[in-house]
């Protein structure tokens, strides 16, 4: 296998940035993010439907809209561009040898060659943004794709190809092929960077590894021993088992809470936990009443897991009340408001429920959805435009609570909002 010539084995640093998240509404200290880039103006109305996509983007203005997001980001964080962590990660031998044999066609030795050999900083790019396939037989030159390897189009959702458990990185085990490069790519940064770190747990490693799905939309953290977990159209039964069997390999300490919820397996606005229920703060979380709270038919099933791995299954009337009584006191605030149930829907659609939180009653989300906001305010929510919070008119430090609004007509279509665009990887901790 090529070494990668000039690229040695890097020296892991002792003061890397370790992953440490036990919460979903601890103030934000390390997050990652990819600003949108050339991969989004690579979709074309013939293959958006493959990059998962309803319809294309422009990619200046989507790059418009996530400039403000990023600078409220900045000003209460260390934010880290996934593209400048690939970059110093390829700078290891070690990460090309994992990385790229996995990523190029075998078909394509040559290819594999020329990218052992390539600088960084291109390589990172084309890693992101597409590696054209060669057109060196009558095969390729008829065929219709373009690239050996595709761009990643949804890679500015950061939080699907890993996650922050702990102190631990769970990799993505993606439903669909087209984003199998996002969790390889994370699962390099994670091992080989000189920047961050944490153990892996990779669920492409499990025997039963086909059955299991988990992407990062589903999995919340609520408390150290609470964790959130869709069961829908992206995570399956066996990738939460699969959870389990992992929290239990590393040892517990006490008893784990694992509540499970179940969603709507179409449409594609329900793809994640994150697209209907989120945590706000202590005692506030986002959610969209029509499945949360009316819907019978998409239970809410608790596992209470035991340090020596008994485990009790039972069906909660629904997850606020769960949380509830674990002493998790969030009332819920409804997407869309409440009292219409279409406006519920279309604000749903447009991500209306998917909210980051950046402190305890600190958020971020789409402004266009304008019940939801209102409801937030009436709960005594300050509403700060993205421009003025990134531009600092507003001080969102020295603010209570609050919500930063960002206004999106582009973002907004890729089908997820400020929770999906963002990994974190080092909260506070939370006084409960």
């Amino acid at each position: 296998m090529p070494n990668g010539g000039q690229f040695k084995r890097q020296k892991i640093m002792a003061d890397r940035i370790n992953v440490n998240v036990f919460s979903e509404i601890g103030s934000l200290e390390h997050v990652v993010v990819h600003t949108p880039g050339l991969e989004v103006e690579r979709m074309s109305p013939s293959n958006a439907e493959k990059a998962l996509y309803s319809d294309i983007l422009n990619l200046e203005i989507a790059r418009r809209e996530y400039a403000p997001f990023k600078g409220t980001l900045q000003r209460i964080a260390k934010v880290h561009e996934l593209e400048d962590l690939l970059v110093d990660t390829l700078n290891s031998s070690d990460a090309r040898n994992f990385l790229l044999p996995a990523l190029c066609p075998v078909q394509y030795p040559e290819l594999l060659e020329k990218l052992f050999a390539m600088p960084s900083e291109e390589l990172a790019h084309q890693l992101l943004t597409g590696v054209p396939m060669p057109k060196q037989t009558l095969t390729d030159f008829l065929d219709q794709e373009r690239y050996a390897i595709p761009p990643l189009y949804n890679f500015y959702f950061m939080r699907d190809a890993s996650m922050s458990v702990y102190d631990n990185i769970l990799m993505g085990r993606m439903a669909h092929e087209v984003r199998f490069g996002e969790s390889r790519i994370m699962e390099a940064i994670f091992t080989y960077s000189t920047k961050v770190h944490a153990p892996i747990i990779n669920p492409a490693h499990a025997p039963n590894s086909k059955e299991i799905l988990v992407e990062g939309g589903d999995v919340h953290i609520v408390r150290d021993d609470i964790l959130m977990i869709g069961c829908g159209q992206r995570t399956s039964k066996q990738g939460i088992d699969f959870i389990v069997q992992q929290l239990l390999r590393k040892g517990l300490d006490k008893t784990q809470h694992i509540l499970v919820q179940e969603s709507p397996l179409s449409p594609g606005s329900f793809i994640h936990l994150d697209m209907i229920f989120t945590l706000l703060g202590p005692t506030h979380c986002m959610a969209f009443e029509p499945v949360i709270m009316k819907d019978s038919s998409y239970h809410t099933i608790h596992m209470e897991v035991q340090p020596d791995g008994q485990t009790k299954i039972r069906y909660e009337d629904n997850l606020v009340q769960a949380l509830n009584a674990l002493g998790v006191p969030v009332e819920p605030i409804f997407c869309g408001g409440t009292g219409d149930n279409w406006v519920q829907e279309r604000e749903q659609s447009h991500s209306g429920a998917n909210f980051v939180s950046f402190g305890p009653d600190k958020i971020i989300g789409y402004a266009r959805n304008h019940h939801t906001i209102e409801a937030l305010s009436q709960q005594g929510f300050e509403v700060v435009p993205a421009e003025k919070a990134a531009s600092g008119e507003v001080d969102i430090n020295a603010l209570k609570s609050c919500v930063v609004t960002l206004s999106s007509s582009e973002l907004v279509r890729g089908g997820g909002g400020g929770r999906c665009m963002t990994l974190p990887i080092v909260r506070k901790a939370v006084q409960w």
